[in-house]
Protein backbone atom coordinates (compact mmCIF):
# COMPACT_ATOMS: atom_id res chain seq x y z
CA UNK A 1 0.00 0.00 0.00
CA UNK A 2 1.30 3.38 -0.57
CA UNK A 3 1.96 5.53 1.93
CA UNK A 4 -1.06 7.77 2.89
CA UNK A 5 -3.63 6.22 0.20
CA UNK A 6 -6.71 4.39 1.94
CA UNK A 7 -8.03 3.09 -1.40
CA UNK A 8 -7.54 2.64 -5.00
CA UNK A 9 -9.98 3.48 -8.12
CA UNK A 10 -8.61 1.41 -10.56
CA UNK A 11 -9.01 0.76 -14.73
CA UNK A 12 -8.93 -2.64 -15.44
CA UNK A 13 -8.48 -2.97 -19.40
CA UNK A 14 -9.04 -7.16 -20.44
CA UNK A 15 -5.94 -7.99 -23.16
CA UNK A 16 -7.05 -9.25 -26.88
CA UNK A 17 -10.81 -9.44 -25.76
CA UNK A 18 -13.71 -7.51 -26.59
CA UNK A 19 -14.80 -7.39 -22.93
CA UNK A 20 -15.12 -3.62 -21.88
CA UNK A 21 -12.96 -4.04 -18.96
CA UNK A 22 -14.21 -2.32 -15.60
CA UNK A 23 -13.54 0.94 -13.20
CA UNK A 24 -13.49 -0.16 -9.55
CA UNK A 25 -12.27 0.50 -6.46
CA UNK A 26 -10.55 -1.51 -4.20
CA UNK A 27 -8.61 -1.30 -0.55
CA UNK A 28 -5.29 -3.15 -1.69
CA UNK A 29 -2.98 -2.23 -4.32
CA UNK A 30 -3.30 -4.79 -7.33
CA UNK A 31 0.17 -6.81 -8.04
CA UNK A 32 1.16 -8.57 -11.60
CA UNK A 33 0.12 -11.81 -10.84
CA UNK A 34 -3.40 -11.11 -8.64
CA UNK A 35 -6.36 -12.23 -9.89
CA UNK A 36 -9.32 -10.19 -9.89
CA UNK A 37 -13.07 -10.43 -10.16
CA UNK A 38 -15.66 -8.29 -11.96
CA UNK A 39 -18.65 -9.39 -14.61
CA UNK A 40 -19.00 -13.36 -13.45
CA UNK A 41 -15.47 -13.65 -14.86
CA UNK A 42 -11.82 -14.10 -13.25
CA UNK A 43 -9.10 -12.37 -14.92
CA UNK A 44 -4.90 -12.08 -14.06
CA UNK A 45 -3.59 -9.35 -13.88
CA UNK A 46 -0.49 -8.79 -16.27
CA UNK A 47 0.81 -4.77 -15.82
CA UNK A 48 0.12 -2.33 -13.49
CA UNK A 49 0.61 1.50 -13.64
CA UNK A 50 -0.22 4.63 -12.01
CA UNK A 51 -1.88 7.25 -14.10
CA UNK A 52 -1.04 9.78 -11.65
CA UNK A 53 0.11 10.79 -8.62
CA UNK A 54 -1.99 10.11 -5.49
CA UNK A 55 -4.73 12.73 -4.73
CA UNK A 56 -5.80 12.92 -1.04
CA UNK A 57 -6.52 9.04 0.24
CA UNK A 58 -6.34 7.72 -2.62
CA UNK A 59 -4.68 6.74 -5.84
CA UNK A 60 -5.50 6.28 -9.70
CA UNK A 61 -4.05 2.95 -11.53
CA UNK A 62 -4.65 1.07 -14.44
CA UNK A 63 -4.10 -2.76 -14.62
CA UNK A 64 -4.31 -4.75 -17.72
CA UNK A 65 -5.45 -7.86 -17.59
CA UNK A 66 -6.31 -10.91 -19.33
CA UNK A 67 -9.08 -14.11 -19.37
CA UNK A 68 -8.53 -16.99 -17.11
CA UNK A 69 -12.23 -18.66 -16.59
CA UNK A 70 -15.54 -17.49 -16.25
CA UNK A 71 -17.12 -17.85 -11.83
CA UNK A 72 -18.18 -21.31 -11.66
Amino acid sequence: MREGVSYYKVSYVVQGSGHPGAIMNVDDEPQVGDEVMFDGRIFEIVEVMELMPPVGDFAFLHATCRYIRDVA
